[in-house]
């Protein structure tokens, strides 16, 4: 990660430096992307450079956990209960409109670059950035749901917190092998293994309520993309 000299920067500068890193490994594969590239997208000389982070792994890494960050907040301070709400938006950007997106346009096709990134950055990210970022807010989340009676009494809090976090990185790379890349065939199958989980997590009851509530959710936005469909032919 970034060393302690980049953190003095004064926050304007940080995130010049944040949104230029992003816009270049979002337009550039990974493995294409020189130092020198690096250094034109920052208008930065490779002394400063050097002082900041240690290598362009170390830049995006911070990205990462940068965004991580930014939707562990959300989910924090908002009042959404859900571990299904929470898995689907997962990596790959928002549940077709049921959950709030806190990332920007530009965040999310960084997340997206997970898809082709070489495989031992992404073990870098999964093991160095969330590891740390997302066992503590699944866990967080299954405390909550504890709290408002929708869990098992028999649920292990940090087992299932362990599972679904390796279950993020074991669907990218599912992914990855047999390149899907299509965001909604994504979401079928993030919501495939979130809905297996769910019979064991949830008491019946709280199970049953959560997958109506879903259902009224996503009614109007069908309606609305129906309506649209139809004033376009």
């Amino acid at each position: 990660m970034p060393k302690n000299t980049f953190f003095r920067l004064d926050e304007a500068r940080r995130e010049e430096i944040y949104n230029s890193a992003m816009h270049l490994f979002v337009d550039n594969l990974y493995e294409d992307i020189t130092m020198k590239m690096v250094l034109d997208s920052l208008s930065m000389h490779p002394g400063t450079f050097y002082r900041y982070f240690e290598d362009k792994d170390d830049l995006y890494c911070l990205l990462i956990r940068n965004v991580t960050q930014k939707r562990a907040a959300y989910f924090n301070n908002s009042n959404e209960d859900s571990l299904f709400q929470f898995f689907l938006t997962g990596l790959f950007g928002n549940d077709n409109g049921i959950v709030t997106e806190p990332l920007n346009e530009l965040e999310i096709k960084l997340t997206e670059t997970f898809l082709h990134i070489p495989e031992y950055i992404l073990l870098k990210i999964y093991l160095n950035v969330l590891k740390g970022e997302t066992f503590p807010l699944i866990k967080d989340l299954l405390r909550r749901m504890r709290v408002d009676g929708y869990l098992r009494p028999d649920i292990d809090d940090d087992l299932i917190s362990f599972m679904f976090e390796s279950m993020q990185f074991n669907l990218i790379m599912f992914f990855r092998e047999f390149d899907i890349k299509d965001t909604k065939l994504q979401h079928k199958i993030s919501k495939y293994f979130t809905d297996f989980m769910g019979h064991g997590l949830f008491e019946d009851s709280k199970y049953s309520e959560i997958v109506n509530d879903l259902k009224k959710a996503k009614k109007p936005l069908l309606l609305i993309k129906e309506e649209q469909e139809n004033e376009n032919l």
